[in-house]
């Protein structure tokens, strides 16, 4: 369409529409080269800023489990803030309000409480930073361009950048916690498989190193000493795996006891086909790391013994949690523990009781009187050593 040279407005709103519609293809563009949170963020402010063409833009990001608290805050255009502010001020309200905000003068009630180095606000946008129905935290921008206020224009424009950076915000994290529960899972299978493997051997060649040393003559002084020190170094390696495996499976982020086994019950669920049941009572607030990292383990080696030998359909757990102690216990509906367990214990269940002695805890295992089997387990909440238990 051509446009009347006569009508010096048509051409120039449009030009200026045309203008602000590439600015923001470019710098979705832009946005989505970056590859890390932090990068984007800085990015999206940026952009923000030179967007509108104002002197100063900042971003903040709630907390995703606790959205009363900040997560990220970046700055353009000024020194980058050296901690993260309260969270109580201007910039705040769009996310809280979930409401665009505009002001040609910041009011006095808001100057009067910033810190001594806060740069001159001047006018004032800011936007929520929201993902469809989620608020993420809030985008503003200060110092309007030219000297003039913000208008209409500005703040529909910063909407709809604000938008679009929010998806790309939601795209990362989503990304970030995808990659998390992989190298999670990854390692988890990895534990998996040097208990299974690698662990296994070693306990039964201490076994068989045992036995040799009862069958070989008194006598024969060196080969008793070579055995022994095949020994030593069988449980040395054995240590060693578990301590291994201890160290992959306790940087798995908990959020308490509860929560741990909570999710662990789903994924046996899922893996197994063997329905669950969680009853849980008490906070799990104040129970020592080390404790709950020991639970966690008597629980996973637990369940796995229930998917190979009990034949049950179910399984239930329950945690007691006290002042000073928490117990749990693992049951199944099953067929139960043979007539005569073989001497010495299994490696699962020696495993297990050590864990739990180790930090001053109780461990039993039993048959029920109606069938099945029991796994419980007494564990102090305060543990005095906090080093990472391992198994000899």
């Amino acid at each position: 369409m051509a446009l009347q040279k006569g009508n010096a407005d048509i051409p120039s709103d449009l030009t200026r529409q045309v203008r602000e519609l590439e600015t923001l293809i470019m710098l979705n563009q832009k946005i989505a080269m970056q590859v890390d949170l932090d990068s984007l963020l800085q990015t999206i402010v940026d952009c923000a800023k030179d967007l509108i063409g104002a002197k100063m833009g900042g971003l903040v990001v709630v907390d995703e489990d606790n959205p009363s608290q900040l997560r990220h805050f970046k700055v353009s255009g000024v020194p980058p803030a050296e901690e993260l502010p309260t969270g109580h001020g201007l910039f705040m309200v769009p996310y809280r309000s979930g409401q665009a905000i505009r002001l040609d003068q910041v009011p006095l009630s808001h100057r009067v409480h910033k810190p001594a180095n806060h740069p001159r606000m001047g006018s004032f946008l800011g936007v929520p930073l929201k993902s469809f129905d989620t608020l993420l935290g809030s985008l503003f921008l200060a110092e309007s361009p030219h000297g003039r206020h913000f208008d209409q224009r500005d703040q529909d424009l910063l909407t709809a950048f604000a938008t679009q950076a929010a998806i790309a915000l939601e795209s990362v994290r989503t990304r970030d916690q995808l990659a998390r529960i992989l190298v999670l899972e990854e390692r988890e299978r990895i534990s998996m498989a040097l208990h299974s493997s690698v662990a296994q051997t070693l306990f039964l060649l201490k076994l068989e190193i045992s036995r040799c040393q009862e069958h070989f003559p008194q006598s024969d002084d060196e080969s008793l000493a070579r055995l022994k020190t095949m020994q030593e170094l069988a449980e040395k390696g054995l240590r060693d795996v578990k301590t291994a495996i201890f160290s992959l499976t306790d940087n798995r982020p908990s959020g308490g006891l509860a929560g741990v086994i909570s999710r662990m019950l789903t994924e046996f669920e899922q893996r197994s086909g063997i329905k669950t049941k969680f009853l849980c009572t008490g906070t799990d607030k104040k129970i020592d790391p080390t404790a709950v990292s020991v639970a966690r383990y008597i629980t996973h080696e637990a369940l796995t013994n229930i998917h190979k030998h009990s034949r049950s359909d179910v399984a239930v757990v329950t945690l007691s949690i006290k002042l000073e102690e928490t117990i749990l216990a693992i049951h199944d509906m099953g067929v139960g523990l043979p007539p005569s367990r073989p001497k010495p214990l299994s490696y699962g269940i020696r495993s297990m009781k050590t864990l739990a002695q180790r930090i001053g805890g109780e461990f039993a295992i039993f048959s029920d009187d109606e069938g099945g089997t029991t796994v419980r387990v007494i564990l102090p909440n305060n543990v005095k050593s906090r080093s990472s238990p391992c198994i000899e």
